[in-house]
């Protein structure tokens, strides 16, 4: 571990000086630990935008690391540094565990530190060679009081993944300087499940919250082979004061319920209950809780613990396969797959003679039309419904966004489904409910719905859920972005989403959760890929506002031309009018004000990065080592 300092330079532009800060703090994933993916900012408008345009600023390099860093910026303003003066402060990992804080207005370095020797890229770990190591791989949070920002990095002595250990750290922000002992995750086991038992992965951003008293850093994590032995999730509980891990829940004791949601963290209420959504997995409502949303709540104490007190659960992927949808997983164990490998985007893919079964042979298309649109849909289905290539849908593929003024929860996965649920009680979803699935979905705040894009009148609640096993235009429609929420002053609560091959959709979220559809976007993700069954992992958007006052509502969005999971690609950012829609004759739209494209603006795009808005500038990493620095045009 070694700190050094970097020396100041051009700490302030010229157009800077003299002038305010407008920076506003960017304290975890997301801009709050709801997950609304909303940003206070009082400098950009519409109606700037779209006279003045978007530049690219400037890209603030991040150290040690090809493709930069997966974690999202988080900016803590008005911190004295070491020398005396006063700067709003931007905290960028990368991946090589290389931690650099910097002036958030003008990228200027003010400090650099290294936690340790990260993980060395390689096809054990990642199926497409991406990523060139794995250190810090999810967002941390910054403690504003404490001024101490909280990340875990995955670290190994000899850069192997198999002796490779997620240790918690804290950082001074006006340093940089690690504040304690690294905390280890080693050594953590609850029943048949343990930290140590295979190799994890923590993708899954940090949030801090206050229970009974306690400041609390909560996180969770996944595994390298999502369905291998014990491939088990889990919840971390990490006690600020104490500087120790005080609780450990495995999401499952028997196999999966992995929790990744496309590198979001879990959401927390006010009172301190954490929400989320796990992938492939047993259940059993008890200890099992693979395919489920789920509420949990930490209690502290000499005994302190965490404990799932409600869920819902859509399906079982026993009966994704067509087997006995009560039965706890599939009769046999799936195939071993890595995180990051996704089934049909992959193996529909595969050639003949390729390894596996080229699913994509026998196909049938049924025309279908677009409830929204009106749109004629071909829904392609597999030779076979119960083909295993068809049926790795995880719920937990995407974020939940907590709107808790209305008690409600938004979670979306790869079906593209939109699934609403009471916080209060999500319903308590056990095995027998799946033999009775429309009353299994009377549990949930209001019906499912077909949130990423239309496939017609095709039930979203069906007693056979091998039927839910299709593409839509022979594509997937994978739900990776975290839902963006925004109330807005004339609709009410109005939700973004943009899934994989797709438009982006708003939606209006009734106080009873009810989701009724409003407009999309003419641009598609993943529009270079042609061919079925298109690219990941669809587009990931942020909203800016100033408190929501008319004519500051914009909602940016970062969408990849080709496939992002398996590829490196480049990327397009997008300003929309969150508040106002265009009507044509083909419907209802998203009001264009900026497209990087139209000025040939072209960046590596991040896998699963959503624009960060702060003091007039949007921030986007990209997987050319470095994060790009937008604002208004002269």
């Amino acid at each position: 571990m070694h700190l050094f300092r970097l020396a100041l330079v051009s700490l302030l532009s010229t157009a800077a000086l003299g002038q305010a800060s407008t920076m506003q703090p960017v304290l975890t994933r997301s801009g709050d630990n709801q997950r609304s993916g909303s940003f206070l900012d009082s400098v950009l408008t519409v109606a700037k935008v779209q006279a003045q345009g978007i530049r690219r600023v400037t890209t603030i390099p991040v150290s040690g690391d090809a493709r930069g860093m997966e974690a999202q910026p988080l900016v803590l303003p008005g911190v004295k540094v070491a020398d005396g003066s006063t700067h709003d402060v931007m905290v960028l990992p990368s991946m090589a565990n290389i931690v650099r804080g910097v002036d958030a207005t003008t990228g200027a370095g003010i400090w650099s530190t290294t936690l340790g020797t990260p993980i060395q890229g390689g096809a054990a770990i990642d199926a497409h060679l991406i990523n060139d190591k794995w250190g810090v791989l999810s967002t941390g949070v910054i403690d504003p009081d404490a001024k101490l920002a909280y990340m875990v990095a995955w670290i190994s002595p000899d850069g192997t993944p198999q002796r490779g250990v997620h240790s918690i750290f804290s950082l001074n922000v006006a340093t940089g300087a690690i504040v304690g002992a690294p905390v280890s995750l080693a050594g953590l086991r609850n029943g048949t499940q343990g930290y140590n038992d295979t190799m994890r992965k923590q993708r899954s951003s940090l949030v801090m919250t206050t229970v009974g008293g306690r400041k609390m850093v909560f996180f969770a994590y996944g595994t390298v082979s999502e369905t291998g032995k014990a491939a088990a999730g889990a919840v971390v509980a990490y006690d600020v004061a104490m500087k120790k891990v005080t609780a450990f829940l495995p999401l499952s004791q028997g196999l999966g319920g992995g929790i990744w949601m496309g590198g979001q963290g879990l959401a927390a209420d006010s009172a301190g209950a954490l929400y989320g959504v796990t992938g492939n997995g047993s259940f059993n409502g008890v200890n099992d809780f693979g395919e489920s949303i789920f509420k949990v709540v930490y209690t502290p104490g000499a005994t302190a613990s965490l404990k799932v007190v409600t869920w819902f659960s859509p399906y079982s992927d026993a009966g994704r396969v067509g087997l006995d949808p009560a039965a706890s997983g599939p009769a046999a164990p799936m195939t071993d797959k890595l995180a990051g490998v996704s089934a049909p985007s992959e193996e529909v893919a595969m050639p003949v003679g390729g390894g596996m079964k080229p699913s994509l042979v026998g196909t049938r298309t049924v025309i279908s039309r677009d409830v929204n649109t009106g749109r004629v849909v071909p829904l392609v289905y597999p030779a076979n419904a119960t083909d295993p290539a068809w049926s790795d849908e995880d719920l937990g593929s995407g974020g939940c966004t907590l709107i808790q003024s209305y008690g409600k929860l938004l979670c979306g996965g790869k079906d593209g489904l939109g699934y609403v649920v009471n916080t209060a009680s999500m319903g308590n979803t056990m095995p027998a409910d799946f033999r009775n699935a429309k009353a299994n979905c009377l549990k949930l705040a209001t019906p499912p719905v077909w949130m990423t894009a239309s496939p017609g009148p095709v039930d979203p609640c069906p007693q056979d859920t091998t039927t839910l096993n299709f593409m839509p235009y022979g594509k997937t429609r994978h739900l990776h972005m975290t839902p963006v929420q925004y109330m807005s002053p004339t609709r009410g609560m109005t939700i973004f989403v943009g899934g994989e091959n797709s438009t982006i959709h708003a939606w209006s979220m009734a106080p009873s959760g009810a989701m009724t559809y409003l407009a999309e976007s003419r641009e598609v993700a993943s529009i270079a890929n042609t061919q079925s069954p298109g690219g990941m992992p669809g587009s990931f958007c942020a909203l800016s506002s100033n408190h929501g006052a008319a004519g500051t509502a914009i909602l940016w969005c970062s969408l990849p031309y080709g496939n992002a999971n398996a590829q490196l690609t480049t990327g397009r950012l997008i300003a929309y009018d969150a508040e106002n829609f265009t009507t044509d004759s083909d419907g209802k739209h998203l009001l264009k004000l900026w497209d990087s494209q139209d000025w040939n603006l072209q960046y590596s795009f991040n896998k699963f990065m959503p624009p960060t808005i702060s003091g007039g500038q949007i921030y986007l990493p990209n997987y050319n080592g470095g994060v790009d620095v937008y604002g208004l045009a002269p």
